[in-house]
């Protein structure tokens, strides 16, 4: 009978044997994670095949039918007491265990699928320990041993080499191939060659020489030079010969100037010559005037014509330059004339009146230096080729051809800030990053396009740069670099700590390091300090209930007895209070309601019994507790109120003295302000009932101006516009039961830098705003930095140019836009029409403020002359009018606080004025101790709040009566 093996899915029999490959070392090694003893196995060495004795593994038995590994690669188990078999294997053809008896020749056997059939009597059972004899020890001297080679050190990164700038272009010339210089298309005879373009270029040159010297000649001073004026004339001369014949060479008003240039040269030197002999010549009195123009005035008006013409050809380029991108836009792009970038000026080329074609690629490489260039004056044309080159950049975007819309915005239009949001759409993430590198100088956007390119080691070292050492370790965790990314983490909790930053430290140790006592030992530390010492000892709580079999209650004890002083009790809690509702337990609430009963008790002996409210959180089933404490409270005798000034209601709140607030804005019932300390942004989060949050940021502020700009109108959305590029990450502020609205502050990289000016929009749209001479540019971009299509709005009127100052308003009402540039206050809307208003000639630096209070647009606009009120939607002629003249300048906030109140502030005064037939009257100058940075409406409406730079929130009455 002859036995063959199938194999089967699933294992047929259990495992109690297996077959070991490799050398007698690797035996052992596999044995001795058994945990089984000699004594309990049955070991044979198994031959390669029947033609060789060569060992091709030991077979193991266990005899007592202990348990094996689940993870053995060749398991075998027992068919008929003595024969070993696969255990995911079945005999064909099928036989019983007596016959399988019957066959069987030795006390065991083992039929491996390649092996075959091999038989192991009692005697070849071998014994493990003889595996491990070692032979006598040999004589020999070690004392001469090389320490040999170094290992070689470990590999940590491997990184794609980045391709110089001449290999990015190359790679784009192969993609969209390069085309010879050649006309714009036209009619064939109006076309001239190269040496006929060279000819009118100096044609052109020599003919606004003569046109300044006709105009310069017959002046007084000429009779004064006498004999040198006239030995220049003479060399001059030779010239005039020299272009006449240029002139018969070339085309087209140049042949007939030899002529009148040699008559204008001789009438010259007479002149020269009579004012020489003698001197100035008194004017005749009784001489006639004719009405015909002389010889020079006729030869002016000629060299005059002849540059018209030629000046004329350059105009009439241009506008077959916009009809062909009617036509054939692809084709009119290569002919396209640069209308900005920082890197033209280099010098002048020779003029010339025709177009030269263009390749139609992104150039990384000549971005940086411009070369000399014949520039156009385009004029009037700007706009409308603007607005084509726009166009064709959109549609290239759409059609997926980035590359094409990066030309378009960095060669033609200047825009770097949009090539590089093109290039990073179409997935060219490390062209993206060297542009924003390189020439917009924004590291924060530069590392988010490398990550998003997935070159995480290019961008850990930016981050690291950054001193964003969390993002860096995680990007290093993401490439399984555990050892770097834990030095960053270790940085990053260094960093933190250096700011005050407990929660943020501790939650790096807790989670990235998996460090939870060090963690524990920085909340604590930051439950001992005045900075948000409640969410430490929150998140301290929430440290050890992520423990195993976590019991707080000793833990709540120990913070009571040992870690809280007196003033600290009743903001301990509002803690326990938030631990209860999280991590109920019996023995948690009854700890925790015997230290409630102690706080409580000991406030109100001391006459507080605003903590009696508290008790309900450590007795909620007991539905009687808060109108006994309401009870109770209120028959308690109040203190009188100080009547010394009944303007000042008191302090709000007072924020971290040690932090130089900056500014502030309100959202709803709440507030946000920001301010830097040792060079750190700094965020504070409150409402009007004193609860506060921090957050912050770890970049370096030194020397950047910060703007808070937010519109409560249009979303939950907050910006914090910078000087220059930063990386700040996104902050969520959420919403808890302090703070019924959650709040995002963030600070995009993908936006342009400063000067441009930025607003929110509804919808979660960002819009930003920029000028170039007579044209604004609207570029607006959804959540994430996609671009939509830009709008460009032509003003009737050029703008004085002044420099840009910082702040500087954008805002949107109803689909209008207003800001301001030098002297004047502008107002436009994507339909198109835009309005100018100018102020007194010299004015600068406005401020704009918008009523919250009136159901049609009022805005407050401060110079530095006058208050002015702007309604646009109310008066016919929308022109601003002076309702104030302070006698200040306003160097902070400035601010409504209802619908006829007007706040303004300055180093140390608050003003506040009353609208009282249609002028502003002064209602009370307030002096402050320190600088006051922000006018806050409250939730009172007779009521205003005033944020000093210490941090100081004092609340003031709008009405004293």
């Amino acid at each position: 009978m002859h036995l063959t093996l199938r194999y089967q899915e699933t294992a047929q029999r259990p495992a109690c044997a297996t077959l070991l490959r490799g050398d007698a070392a690797a035996w052992l090694r596999e044995i001795g994670r058994w945990n089984l003893t000699a004594g309990q196995l049955s070991c044979y060495l198994v031959p390669e095949s029947i033609r060789s004795v060569q060992p091709a593994g030991l077979f193991v038995i266990v005899k007592d039918g202990s348990p094996l590994p689940p993870d053995l690669l060749e398991p075998y188990g027992a068919v008929a007491g003595r024969l070993y078999v696969p255990v995911q294997a079945t005999l064909w053809p099928a036989t019983t265990a007596a016959e399988l008896a019957g066959a069987l020749l030795w006390p065991r056997q083992l039929l491996h699928p390649a092996i075959g059939l091999v038989g192991f009597d009692s005697t070849d059972e071998i014994d493990l320990t003889s595996l491990l004899d070692c032979a006598a020890p040999r004589l020999t001297d070690w004392s001469r041993a090389q320490p040999g080679l170094a290992p070689k050190p470990r590999l940590e990164r491997v990184r794609v080499l980045a391709p110089t700038v001449a290999e990015v272009v190359e790679s784009f010339q192969q993609e969209i191939g390069t085309v010879p210089l050649t006309a714009l298309p036209g009619a064939a005879d109006a076309r001239p060659n190269l040496l006929k373009r060279a000819l009118d270029s100096v044609r052109r040159g020599l003919l606004k020489f003569f046109l300044a010297l006709l105009q310069w000649g017959p002046a007084p001073v000429l009779g004064q030079a006498g004999r040198a004026i006239g030995a220049v004339l003479l060399a001059v001369l030779g010239i005039v010969l020299v272009v006449g014949l240029l002139g018969r060479m070339g085309s087209g008003g140049g042949g007939g100037l030899i002529v009148p240039l040699t008559i204008l040269l001789v009438r010259l030197l007479m002149r020269a010559k009579n004012n020489a002999g003698s001197g100035s010549r008194p004017p005749a009195t009784n001489r006639p005037v004719s009405s015909q123009p002389g010889v020079f005035q006729r030869l002016e008006n000629w060299l005059g014509g002849r540059i018209h013409d030629l000046e004329q050809n350059r105009q009439n380029e241009i506008e077959r330059l916009l009809r062909l991108f009617g036509d054939n836009m692809d084709e009119a792009l290569k002919y396209a004339i640069p209308l900005n970038s920082p890197y033209m000026n280099r010098g002048e080329a020779p003029q010339s009146a025709w177009l030269g074609r263009r390749l139609t690629d992104f150039n990384l490489g000549g971005l940086g230096g411009g070369s000399r260039v014949d520039a156009w004056d385009l004029g009037a044309y700007r706009h409308n080729l603007g607005l084509q080159y726009r166009a064709a950049a959109t549609r290239e975007v759409e059609a997926g051809r980035f590359k094409k819309a990066a030309y378009i915005y960095a060669h033609l239009l200047g825009d770097y800030q949009a090539a590089a949001n093109a290039l990073d759409q179409g997935g060219f993430c490390r062209e993206a990053a060297a542009l924003f590198k390189d020439h917009l100088h924004n590291l924060p956007a530069a590392a988010k396009c490398l990550e998003n390119g997935g070159l995480l080691l290019e961008a850990a070292e930016l981050y690291a740069e950054l001193k964003e050492h969390e993002k860096a370790g995680d990007l290093h965790q993401r490439l399984e670099q555990p050892v770097l990314a834990a030095r960053h983490y270790e940085r990053g909790v260094n960093l933190f700590l250096d700011n005050d930053d407990h929660p943020a430290a501790a939650r790096l140790l807790a989670d990235k390091l998996a460090a939870r006592a060090r963690a524990q030992e920085v909340l604590l530390q930051g439950w001992a300090s005045p900075k948000q010492p409640e969410v430490c000892l929150r998140q301290y709580f929430d440290v050890l209930a992520a423990a195993p079999e976590a019991d707080l209650r000793p833990h709540v004890q120990n913070i009571y007895r040992n870690h809280t002083a007196v003033g600290r009790r009743v903001p301990l809690l509002h803690v326990l209070a938030t631990v209860n509702e999280k991590h109920a337990t019996p023995e948690l609430r009854a700890a925790t309601l015997e230290i409630a009963y102690e706080v409580v008790s000991a406030e109100a002996e001391a006459g507080n019994a605003s903590p009696l409210a508290l008790l309900r959180n450590f007795l909620p089933d007991d539905r009687l507790i808060a109108a006994d404490c309401s009870r109770y409270a209120t028959r308690q005798p109040r203190p009188a109120a100080s009547v010394s000034n009944p303007s000042v209601q008191g302090v709000s709140a007072q924020l971290d003295a040690t932090i130089e607030w900056i500014s502030a804005v309100t959202h709803g019932h709440q507030w946000v302000a920001i301010g830097t300390r040792d060079d750190r942004l700094h965020l504070a989060r409150g409402n009007w009932y004193g609860n506060v949050e921090y957050y912050s940021w770890l970049a370096d502020m030194n020397g950047v101006y910060v703007l808070l700009i937010a519109d409560e109108r249009h979303g939950n959305r907050m910006l914090l516009r910078t000087s220059a590029a930063l990386a700040l990450e996104t902050k969520y502020l959420p919403k808890n039961k302090h703070f019924p609205i959650a709040l995002t502050v963030e600070c995009p990289a993908w936006l342009p830098r400063w000067p441009v000016r930025v607003a929110l929009l509804p919808s979660g749209v960002t819009a930003a705003a920029w000028r170039e001479g007579t044209t604004i540019t609207v570029q607006r971009y959804l959540a994430g930095g996609q671009p939509l299509a830009p709008f460009i709005n032509e003003l009737m009127a050029p703008i004085s140019a002044e420099a840009e100052e910082w702040p500087a308003e954008l805002l949107f009402r109803d689909g209008d836009y207003y800001s301001y540039w030098g002297d004047t206050l502008v107002q436009w809307a994507e339909g198109g029409r835009s309005r100018l208003h100018r102020i007194e000639e010299g004015a600068s630096g406005f401020q704009l403020a918008a009523s919250p209070y009136t159901p049609k647009l009022q805005l407050a606009v401060f110079t530095q002359f006058d208050l002015l009120l702007w309604e646009p939607q109310q008066r016919i002629s929308n022109e601003p009018l002076s309702v104030y003249s302070p006698n200040f300048m306003v160097t902070g906030d400035m601010k409504f606080v209802s619908a006829e109140h007007l706040v303004l502030l300055d180093d140390s005064t608050a003003e506040l004025l009353q609208m009282h037939e249609n002028r502003y009257e002064q209602v009370r100058s307030i002096e402050l101790e320190n600088t006051p940075v922000a006018v806050l409406p409250t939730i009172n409406r007779q009521q205003f709040a005033l944020l000093e730079s210490t941090g100081r929130i004092s609340l003031h009455l709008i009405n004293n009566g």
